[in-house]
């Protein structure tokens, strides 16, 4: 069949031509050709629906005046409407040429679908989510503007098998499958973490093309850490052309945000190209007193040295500060004390400030033999500032208003993580045994100093009663014992990685890195834990069942020193999380919808257990307590997943997750792990839109069974039931270049809690109203 007399369904957002003829010819498979002031400042409509190549270019060019003349097969020239010919000016022009093949860079802006292309951050090979054997899940930006997401803690929340936790206005913490995660900017390590427990901060998503999530043991480009996954965010590149964005987000409790969005050409030839995105966003809180205020900027330039050379460089910053929240006390026994959810519990004088500078340069070097070599650096700074902290501690009488104290309180406390970063890969191709396979060759980490100062906690406590409280009533916080601590880590290691087609049908995957790992502490410069050549290894075995179905089973695992002491006094070996996976993924739809199932195990073992045998004294070869290396945890589940285009107008994000942990060995054998986390997850986000109209309307849902957390003494019990959340959202196309977008999270306003403790655990976000006005130049 001729390529032009080809039926396909497409789904192109309005926007810049320019961009859009990009991806109509990748996903048409066909040439366009045309010289650039044809298009320059020009925009679409876009293109939704189901159309022959001809009639698809035809119905993109609407309003342009342009028109597509067919040079042969699978070849269109752009022209001026009823001209035969350029104009002189135009002629002496180097034509662009746009050719129908998908980037395999993975890259989501403009592809108007919840669908991932392809990733490479399990193993540095580029591969599609079908060829991939572990559980991954992509946010694409896409699904990230239609739900108005605008920060990391809003897109995990949409991942299935991925928990969070809210620790109020200053982020969350977050697992998968019951164990923390990694995080990555671009696939480089970012020491800082993802959660408020690595001080980092809420990373915003304006920054971000799309956000990839990979769900267990992830130590084959990580080394050292914990066995949950890797969160990597990958950060929006400069375009061939000018495109510009300015938007402004009103919302409840007075939010206000403001981005600008500017990507262009730096020199003619388009070999120099850049790009900056800077936000304002401020908003007070549901809870009294609480508010936050954000400021950021990004800005990267790319440059074609030659043209098989391309260097980068990029600066972000970001800073958030505000007064952060404590939740509303239980009564004693962990029941409801009934306070409203709006209530402060705290200094009305205490006051967060973090922010994170990430410096990077990075050199993309094509090599002869279809070879590439990527280099890239970054220096890393987040600095976490607090004043006036304090805690509440204490049991509430629920008939006096009493037993509850403010205490532990210290005037200024600041933390500082400086990390420099390296990562360096080769991949490419090589032939053997007849037939051609994939090979990547690397060396990655960092090597990250963490330095706290303080001017010392302040012992005693201010009792207070929960029914005449006045959180600004609580005095000047004196200064206490000047305090500095600190560490200086270094986590490195060289890995490799084969893809080996043994098959047509059966692809293996092989990979081993081999980790140096030192921390020592930065005040004494004396080691405090060392592994050195810990061998991390990884496999996979994917089986093409046909065109559209792939069988899958991989093995992977991550490994995390610890520094407790055995009786004649060596460190216990290193925490290992092994995860073991096996499933099936597809590709539907002519590869626009991705599914997927899995059943996993992941187990972590070396797990530090009181060594009942030696007698505790200050003496001995430990120092004091001993321990072995017999504990263990075990979570086993199963991952349900579907991402993509189920029609033109209808994008979908779906995903289920059921995840069982149990101590398998120690003093807790047959105890549930991880109480406070839900067995059972749904997430579901669908995007449609309405044919002939300028609207699409959208939704999401979130549902999780019911979950608790107890004193170690069981003296109280904290519970919150099984809980459904829902969203709403809707857009508005007032022109192909403005866009307004209403949304609502929480509809039904539910009342529910994050539960850490008796006396902190924060409320949900009550429902939240937000409107979203866009504008593209």
């Amino acid at each position: 069949m001729q390529a032009s007399a080809q039926s396909r369904q497409y789904n192109i957002a309005a926007g810049p031509l320019q961009s859009a003829l990009s991806r109509f010819a990748a996903e048409a498979q066909v040439t366009v050709s045309f010289v650039p002031a044809l298009v320059a400042d020009k925009h679409t409509g876009g293109l939704q629906g189901n159309y022959q190549t001809a009639s698809g270019l035809r119905q993109l060019l609407i309003g342009t005046g342009l028109e597509a003349v067919a040079q042969g097969e699978g070849i269109f020239v752009l022209q001026a409407q009823a001209a035969s010919a350029t104009s002189a000016d135009d002629a002496v022009l180097p034509a662009v040429t746009i050719t129908g093949q998908v980037m395999r860079d993975g890259t989501s802006e403009g592809t108007g679908s919840y669908q991932a292309r392809f990733t490479n951050t399990a193993t540095k090979l580029t591969l599609s989510p079908r060829e991939t054997p572990q559980t991954i899940t992509t946010i694409t930006r896409q699904q990230l503007d239609d739900a108005g997401m605008t920060s990391l803690d809003d897109a995990l929340k949409s991942v299935s098998g991925v928990f969070s936790q809210e620790q109020g206005s200053a982020g969350g913490t977050y697992t998968s499958r019951g164990f923390g995660l990694q995080a990555q900017v671009d696939g480089m390590s970012t020491p800082s973490g993802v959660d408020s427990g690595n001080r980092s901060v809420k990373f915003d998503n304006a920054f971000v093309d799309r956000i990839e999530v990979l769900q267990g043991a992830a130590g084959l480009m990580t080394g050292a850490g914990n066995p949950g996954g890797t969160v990597n965010m990958v950060r929006k590149r400069p375009t061939d052309t000018f495109q510009a964005q300015a938007e402004m987000q009103l919302g409840s409790w007075n939010a206000r945000r403001f981005v600008g969005d500017v990507s262009s050409p730096l020199v003619e030839s388009g070999r120099v190209r850049g790009r900056v995105v800077a936000l304002d966003d401020r908003s007070d809180s549901f809870t009294d007193y609480i508010f936050r205020n954000r400021s950021a900027v990004y800005g990267i330039v790319e440059a074609d040295l030659s043209p098989s050379t391309t260097l980068s460089a990029s600066v972000q910053y970001q800073k958030d500060t505000g007064l952060n929240h404590f939740g509303v006390p239980f009564a004693a026994d962990g029941s409801d004390a009934g306070l409203p959810r709006s209530s402060f519990w705290g200094d009305a004088n205490y006051r967060l400030a973090r922010d994170y500078t990430i410096y990077t340069i990075g050199l993309d070097q094509r090599l002869t033999g279809d070879w590439n070599l990527k280099a890239s650096y970054s220096r890393q700074k987040t600095l976490n500032e607090i004043d006036n902290f304090n805690a509440l501690t204490g049991s509430l009488d629920i008939a006096t208003g009493d037993g509850l104290s403010i205490s532990t309180r210290s005037r200024n406390n600041s933390t500082t993580m400086r990390a420099d970063t390296v990562d360096a890969y080769a991949s490419g191709p090589f032939n053997l045994l007849g037939r051609k396979h994939e090979l990547v060759l690397g060396l990655n980490g960092a090597t990250y100093e963490d330095e706290s100062t303080g001017t010392g906690y302040i012992a005693g406590s201010i009792p207070i009663n929960v029914y005449d409280f006045d959180p600004g009533a609580l005095g000047e916080v004196a200064n206490g014992t000047a305090s500095r601590s600190g560490t200086k880590t270094t986590n490195i290691g060289l890995y490799t990685v084969a893809r080996w087609n043994l098959t047509d049908s059966l692809k293996l995957i092989t990979g081993a890195r081999i980790s140096n790992y030192e921390s020592k502490n930065a005040v004494t410069g004396l080691t405090t834990l060392k592994e050195t050549g810990e061998i991390t290894p990884y496999a996979g075995l994917v089986y093409d069942i046909d065109d559209q179905y792939s069988a899958y089973v991989s093995y992977s695992d991550i490994f995390n020193p610890q520094s407790r002491k055995s009786a004649d006094g060596s460190v216990l070996d290193p925490v290992v999380g092994a995860n073991v996976e096996a499933g099936i993924k597809g590709e539907l739809l002519d590869k626009r919808l991705n599914v997927s199932a899995a059943v996993f195990q992941l187990e972590q073992s070396n797990l530090s257990v009181r060594d009942d045998s030696v007698p505790v004294d200050a003496g001995n070869a430990c120092g004091g307590t001993c321990y072995i290396a017999a504990g263990k945890v075990v979570s086993q589940g199963l991952d349900l997943g579907i991402n993509g285009q189920a029609s033109a107008n209808l994008n979908i994000a779906a995903g289920y997750t059921y995840v069982s942990a149990e101590y398998k060995a120690g003093p807790q054998k047959g105890q549930r792990y991880g109480v406070e986390q839900p067995r059972h997850s749904l997430r579901l986000a669908a995007n449609y839109k309405l044919p002939e109209t300028s609207w699409s309307v959208g939704g999401n849902v979130t549902a999780t069974n019911k979950i608790h957390r107890s004193a170690s003494n069981n003296a109280w019990t904290i519970r919150q039931g099984g809980l459904v959340l829902i969203g709403l959202n809707a857009r508005y196309q007032i022109s192909p270049k403005t866009q307004m977008l209403l949304a609502v999270s929480n509809l039904t306003d539910r009342s529910y809690r994050h539960l850490y403790s008796l006396n902190y655990s924060p409320y949900g976000e009550p429902r939240k109203l937000s409107v979203n006005l866009k504008h593209t130049f």
